[in-house]
């Protein structure tokens, strides 16, 4: 198995304990908790492998949905475009008093069918929630062209025209029928049976299935990103479970959600941030080789740029940044150069949360977390950072950093700047 693919598991199962646990504790969680996970969980389905297929197979097949012959009744004079009702012929021109009125039964090709109601209710799900995903997101979400890409397609889908009836035949609020699902599951067209896929799927999140979420899990929450922004995210979890376990209290998790201001993860009092400054940073003041860089680039029209860390630990109690974790993932370059490059902008981002030369506190509390082959520190007694890999992530090992950090003293808040994010 490769990193990334063992990076994706770990992700994914502990994305499955934190659901599967919210609906062990229901009866005691507050329910609003509940909801707001599940409809989150529902929003990243509408843009999940299942509806995915489904979309982009029907965009590579217009014409594979199917009609059904049906009857109309149609009023002629004189002409019969179909079976005449001699009954209802007779009594019309009773009524009417036109001797030459006919009523006949005209066969007409129909896409509003079981089959085509299941498909046009999951597509009109599916942009719902797509849509209310999208109003989620920040600037910056990593999910944002995904997202994008999948209303695009949605609009082009929805454009089909032999989606146009069984979509305007939809009833918001109204699932399809039993039947409906079984003929869409026994049908031999391949566009039915990813219908009845992508919302089997969803029944079973709403039933808190784990396979359901997992499938979510992997193929919306964690499969869209980067290489590396799934390490970020990996190492984001891991730390929060630590936290939540040192302190013996439930995780919540907020990323689904795609607000950027937002921490993605909470234990207790503790709050992470991923690629968030947070409004706790104070830009310090600038070196003599950044005096120089920025006059430098200033030659040229150029900002000096405005990096983030990976990772903030603030403690919302004390409003004070705690920890930086820097995540770096190992490819095509080496473990220690990459190290080297993490310590660096450890250094460099800690400026911003500590008094000028009072950075030795949050740079012990800091951790530096790489894919592979973490350097192992020479001197035990030096009070630095720490380090560590995703084995040994997967080892457990950051369960003991978050118990020295939960455990440590903090010095007198140095920041005064409310936390507004």
């Amino acid at each position: 198995m490769t990193i990334d693919a063992a990076i994706i598991d770990f992700s994914a199962a502990l994305l499955l304990r934190y659901f599967k646990r919210g609906d062990t504790h229901e009866s005691v969680a507050p329910r609003v908790e509940h909801q707001r996970d599940l409809d989150l969980l529902k929003a990243h389905w509408a843009i999940s492998k299942p509806v995915r297929d489904l979309v982009g197979y029907l965009l590579t097949h217009p014409h594979e949905t199917q009609s059904l012959l049906t009857m109309r009744t149609r009023v002629d004079d004189a002409v019969a475009r179909g079976r005449i009702d001699a009954r209802r012929t007779w009594l019309y021109r009773l009524q009417s008093g036109l001797p030459t009125a006919m009523i006949a039964l005209e066969p007409v090709r129909s896409f509003n069918t079981g089959s085509n109601l299941l498909l046009a209710w999951v597509l009109r799900e599916a942009a719902t929630y797509t849509a209310r995903l999208s109003g989620w997101q920040g600037p910056t979400s990593p999910y944002f062209e995904v997202i994008e890409r999948a209303q695009g397609e949605m609009r082009a889908v929805q454009r089909l025209e032999a989606l146009r009836d069984p979509l305007r035949a939809v009833t918001i609020g109204q699932r399809p029928r039993a039947g409906a699902v079984r003929s869409a599951a026994r049908s031999r067209r391949q566009v039915y049976r990813l219908a009845v896929d992508a919302y089997t799927l969803l029944q079973g999140i709403e039933q808190g299935n784990p396979t359901a979420i997992d499938r979510v899990a992997r193929s919306a929450l964690i499969g869209p990103l980067e290489d590396w922004r799934r390490f970020e995210l990996a190492v984001g979890l891991a730390v929060g479970e630590a936290l939540a376990s040192a302190l013996n209290t439930p995780l919540q998790i907020s990323l689904l959600g795609g607000n950027t201001a937002a921490p993605i993860v909470t234990a207790g009092r503790f709050s992470i941030y991923w690629q968030n400054r947070t409004p706790l940073y104070t830009a310090p003041e600038l070196e003599p080789s950044e005096v120089l860089t920025r006059k430098i680039l200033t030659a040229f029209n150029l900002s000096i740029g405005n990096d983030r860390p990976d990772l903030i630990v603030l403690d919302q109690m004390a409003e004070q940044v705690v920890a930086i974790v820097e995540v770096k993932y190992v490819a095509g370059d080496t473990s220690s150069g990459r190290f080297r490059e993490a310590v660096d902008q450890v250094v460099r981002y800690a400026r911003g949360y500590a008094p000028p030369g009072a950075t030795g506190p949050i740079l012990a509390r800091s951790l530096v977390a790489i894919s592979r082959d973490a350097p192992v520190i020479a001197d035990l007694s030096a009070d630095v950072l720490g380090s560590v890999d995703f084995a040994g992530i997967m080892r457990n090992e950051l369960f003991a950093w978050a118990a020295r950090l939960v455990g440590a003293p903090l010095p007198s808040p140095v920041l005064s700047e409310p936390l507004s994010a």
